[in-house]
């Protein structure tokens, strides 16, 4: 096969069979869709080329994973690369590899329809005591012949194509070889890192790729599978936190301890409110006037706090921004690892968008930091959400000043993208569920030029910043009230985290503490106004939310309603890495995953230093049940792909 001599640079053979690898892999998918067309046969061919060209970065990714010691060995600026038995050995590190990749993809076409996702490395965890892993592969190939045969071909044809001319050292007696081919060398090592990293900038804009922005392309959780290429999570799941069944009850009995399947009892008829939830970044308790006794930075909320149902002890459940989505809106907490980042961000889940559309719900997110960042419009997409409006819809708004109300360094200043995002409502079909996650109460903590004075430092840099986001969320309700349909909107008011970083107040950094953030549900004329001493967490919200709706289908969430049982005291679980945390009743307990490690009454004990571990035994062993059954549930339903009612 001859490409001309330049085509014969080991560098350049390299480039001619990873493309050779990249249309195997092509063809991978394509099976895949084929075989799993049951599962997708909604998709339009539109929407075919957006995941396919998804897919395009997931292979680059994955070959140059697989074929990283070929790279190596033939980018060297060095003639001894032209030796025939080194050039061999360098063909043996490419395709045993890549037919690897080639036949775990293929297996993938096959169990997908079980797993309901790409493979991960996980599974070598979970069928690591299977002792009859023999018969079953046997049965497997039997009953997928036609895979181990498309196997075979699409193998065999990467051994046939493989590019390795022949080729002479003298046919680059070239002076000075070496330092003439290295820019070739540096070119290949920057297409190596611009493809595990999905995109050829390197800026804060451009992070990394891991298996969640596999997201950024779908409609439903189900084409992620599509995007994604088996020997790319495979390989990015190594090392990674795997859940593991922790045993702490045997399967059958463990829904007696603790489900997170809700089965609503309605008290009505549905009602058909708009619903609006609004996660206010780094909004901790710490700086509310109405819970401290004191001035606090946040007049506004105070006022709003007083005429809608709050909670004197509300909690998140993680500590950093991505945990808030998945337990605000989904009702999945933060349990021994991130959603976002983890090996399973890819599950199907319910959320407060998908369960409402079974009611004709319309539903949009609404985030004012460039499109794609924090890898919120990933998980929109994985929750149902039917329209993402971030940064890029903003600046396309002529009714705005575009980049002028941009910070300069992180979002679209609060105040702005709280009117677009009221504007918007008013053009958007009703009923309607919307989410917004502000950002100005973010690092590196700037506010408006024209606000310096209005709004001066406080304790802590944050605090000009809260003023400023509780002074747009005043000008947000002025501007909600003048729609007719105002009084038929539930408002939900959360924060994603506290801020450990910007916290003045000791109490507030506490183990039981820094996850303290305010929880506001208001609805003029509607919910009661009430300020709650039931413990309340983020998982509670949605469903709080389906409870008031009334509505009356079956899901998932590892949260209670509000309403499901008013007169009892709630609970709360949250995850001090590497702690489990649960607050019940006035008691608050410390787990390792295997032993207890504290167990206080925070009411009496603020800073939790008397630990009192057997001096109340009875208490101790309902709530180390109650948190080993959730834990346990948490783990097996990640696992499993079960955060959904089937």
């Amino acid at each position: 096969m001859w490409l001309g001599k330049w085509f014969k640079l080991p560098a350049l053979q390299y480039a001619v069979n990873f493309f050779i690898a990249f249309a195997l892999f092509f063809m991978c998918r394509v099976i895949f869709v084929v075989v799993n067309q049951t599962l997708y046969g909604d998709i339009t061919f539109a929407h075919y080329l957006t995941l396919f060209r998804g897919g395009m970065k997931y292979d680059f990714a994955a070959i140059f994973y697989l074929t990283a010691v070929t790279l190596l060995l033939m980018i060297l600026p060095f003639k001894f690369v032209f030796n025939d038995t080194y050039r061999k050995v360098a063909k043996y590190f490419f395709v045993i590899p890549v037919s690897l990749g080639i036949w775990v993809n293929l297996f993938d076409a096959a169990f997908f329809p079980f797993n309901g996702r790409r493979t991960n490395f996980s599974f070598f965890h979970e069928f690591a005591n299977e002792s009859n892993l023999g018969k079953i592969f046997l049965q497997g190939v039997i009953d997928y012949w036609y895979l181990v045969l498309s196997a075979a071909l699409l193998i065999f044809a990467l051994i046939k194509l493989y590019y390795n001319p022949k080729v002479k050292e003298s046919d680059f007696a070239i002076k000075n070889y070496s330092l003439k081919v290295l820019p070739l060398t540096l070119l290949f090592v920057y297409l190596f890192m611009a493809g595990l990293r999905g995109s050829f900038f390197i800026d804060e804009d451009h992070r990394p790729m891991n298996m969640n922005n596999a997201n950024e392309y779908i409609k439903k959780s189900s084409e992620s599978a599509i995007v994604l290429n088996t020997p790319y999570c495979v390989i990015r799941t190594i090392g990674k936190t795997t859940f593991t069944n922790p045993g702490y009850f045997p399967k059958e009995e463990l829904p007696k301890a603790y489900s997170p399947v809700h089965t609503p009892k309605p008290k009505g008829e549905f009602k058909n409110l708009n619903v609006v939830i609004l996660i206010l970044e780094s909004f901790g308790k710490e700086y509310s006037g109405f819970f401290n006794g004191n001035e606090g930075a946040t007049p506004f909320l105070d006022s709003l706090y007083q005429e809608g149902l709050t909670f004197t002890h509300s909690f998140a459940t993680g500590r950093i921004s991505i945990d808030a989505m998945p337990s605000v809106l989904a009702g999945i907490p933060f349990l021994t690892d991130h959603f976002f980042m983890g090996m399973y961000s890819n599950n199907r889940v319910n959320s407060i968008a998908s369960l409402l559309e079974t009611k004709g719900y319309y539903s949009a997110f609404y985030h004012s930091a460039p499109n794609g960042s924090m890898g919120f419009l990933n998980f929109a997409n994985l929750a149902g959400f039917q329209d993402y409006y971030g940064m890029t819809e903003y600046c396309k708004d002529d009714s705005f000043r575009a980049m002028d109300d941009y910070d300069g360094h992180w979002a679209i200043w609060d105040e702005e993208f709280l009117q677009y995002f009221a504007k918007s409502m008013g053009e958007i079909p009703q009923p309607f569920v919307t989410t917004c996650f502000t950002a100005t109460s973010h690092n590196p903590f700037r506010i408006p030029e024209r606000y310096k004075e209005r709004f001066p430092e406080g304790s802590t840099p944050i605090i000009k910043c809260v003023r400023y986001t509780d002074h747009a969320l005043r000008k947000f309700f002025e501007r909600m009230k003048q729609y007719p349909w105002f009084e038929k909107t539930l408002f939900v008011i959360t924060a994603d985290h506290t801020s450990l970083m910007m916290s003045s107040n000791p109490e507030y950094t506490t183990d039981r503490n820094i996850f303290n953030v305010p929880i506001l549900f208001y609805h003029e004329g509607g919910i009661e106004k009430k300020v709650s001493e039931k413990l309340f967490c983020q998982t509670d919200i949605t469903p709080t939310i389906l409870d008031y709706l009334n509505f009356d289908k079956p899901y998932v969430a590892f949260g209670n309603s509000y309403f499901s049982d008013s007169d009892s005291i709630g609970y709360v679980v949250n995850f001090n890495d590497p702690l489990y945390q649960i607050s019940k009743g006035k008691y608050f307990l410390q787990f390792d995953g295997t032993e207890e490690t504290g167990f206080f009454i925070p009411d009496e004990d603020v800073f939790l230093k008397n630990n009192l571990i057997g001096q109340f035994p009875e208490e101790e062993a309902t709530m180390l049940n109650l948190l080993k059954a959730e834990i346990q549930q948490y783990h097996l339903r990640m696992i499993e792909n079960d955060l959904t009612v089937k």
